[in-house]
């Protein structure tokens, strides 16, 4: 073979091998890239896997009560998703976190179509209020969580609010305390824990307080029975205008001794002048029993003293010692002890204030006599003198300048 022919068959080998050399790296190269490709896809799966897990993860978190977890997936869901973002605040304002309070209240602005939304969001607008110290918002928040208002009912954590709120001072809030004390639904309740509460609140000069302290005594809730102690603080109640407390003190002192039904027809008479519909009854019911005369006694009476109640001028403890002295009734005042946090006079009051009882010197015989056994007679013409003047302006003893 010639030279010429050599170079030919050598060239054209290179060109082969060059051709063979190209498909390889050509080959390589489809390789490399597809096991890049592949790493790629790797990669994504395993980033989307690691997202996934840290998501659930981070749920997990967020359900099972995380906070700072709960308000992240909120904050993240109120770009794209309102009703994930409303789940995940609602969730925290239930854990009584302030900011998850703030969103739901914020969102309801945004979907104010939405009424069911609009009474949840009224229910956080209250129970801000009360985390921020309104001691009467937390009491309604309270409430709105016992009976379910706005709010998915929830009694154990509702009665919390409201003893929180009994114990910053809100006198509704002790009352309630004390009725559910009281309440059949409770099945832990104690008549002793309800007159607590209710003393806490007669502390606070709360009439309603007083009524229920009083009725406790009356019927021995939580203390022994005690009539007494009972009409002392149904009777400090009365003092205040209240008719409801007028009412019960004429209930309680009906038929009792021989001056019972005086001292029932003045407090009845009282609270039906103020239009409390059960004490009529129950007054006419006492006057049957203790006659035209004498009940014309007791109204001249007591009609100074409704005058006297409708101006807002009677001192504590004005009526209640009025009736001790006129009636010779056993005197009780609270000692320092029953009331370690009130100003109320108690039992060592001395003689000179038990006689000066609204400073009209009372006398023994200004109230009907009694004879036999407890039978009302017709007061006497000194008594009717004495009852026209009663509680009068110039009977009064008036400071000196």
């Amino acid at each position: 073979m010639s030279s010429m022919g050599i170079a030919i068959a050598a060239t054209g080998l290179s060109l082969v091998l060059i051709f063979f050399w190209m498909i390889s790296l050509s080959m390589r190269k489809q390789r490399l890239e597809a096991e890049r490709k592949a790493r790629e896809v790797a990669y994504r799966k395993a980033m989307q896997k690691a997202r996934e897990q840290e998501r659930k993860e981070r749920k997990f978190k967020a359900e099972t009560g995380h906070i700072p977890t709960i308000l992240f997936l909120a904050k993240e869901a109120e770009r794209e998703n309102i009703k994930e973002a409303l789940y995940w605040y609602d969730k925290a304002a239930k854990l009584d976190n302030i900011t998850g309070m703030y969103g739901v209240v914020r969102l309801a602005e945004r979907m104010r179509e939405d009424v069911i939304l609009r009474e949840q969001a009224n229910f956080w607008r209250v129970a801000i209020a009360g985390v921020e110290g309104d001691v009467e918002a937390k009491f309604a928040t309270g409430k709105a969580l016992v009976f379910g208002r706005g709010v998915e009912k929830n009694l154990h954590k509702g009665h919390q609010l409201i003893e929180e709120a009994a114990n910053d001072g809100c006198i509704a809030a002790m009352l309630h305390m004390g009725e559910w004390q009281l309440s059949p639904e409770n099945m832990a309740g104690h008549g002793a824990d309800a007159l607590y509460w209710f003393m806490k609140a007669a502390e606070k000069d709360s009439a309603d307080g007083k009524i229920q302290v009083g009725l406790c005594h009356l019927n021995g809730i939580g203390v022994e029975m005690n009539m007494v102690k009972g009409c002392y603080w149904l009777e400090r109640a009365a003092e205040s205008g209240n008719a409801e407390a007028m009412y019960h003190a004429g209930d309680a002192w009906k038929n009792t001794g021989k001056t019972g039904n005086a001292i029932a027809y003045i407090w009845l008479f009282l609270s039906a002048s103020l239009g409390f519909e059960p004490a009529r009854t129950l007054r006419d019911e006492v006057a049957s029993n203790i006659g035209v005369d004498v009940v014309v006694g007791l109204q001249s009476l007591a009609k100074p003293l409704q005058r006297k109640l409708a101006s807002g001028m009677v001192k504590k403890h004005s009526i209640i010692r009025a009736l001790n002295k006129v009636y010779k009734r056993e005197v009780y005042f609270p000692s320092d002890s029953e009331l370690p946090e009130d100003g109320f006079i108690g039992s060592q009051e001395s003689a000179q204030s038990q006689d000066d009882a609204f400073g009209l010197g009372f006398q023994p015989d200004i109230v009907p006599r009694t004879e036999g056994a407890g039978t009302l007679t017709s007061p006497s013409k000194e008594v009717l003198d004495f009852t026209q003047n009663f509680l009068q302006p110039q009977t009064l003893n008036k400071p000196h300048s």
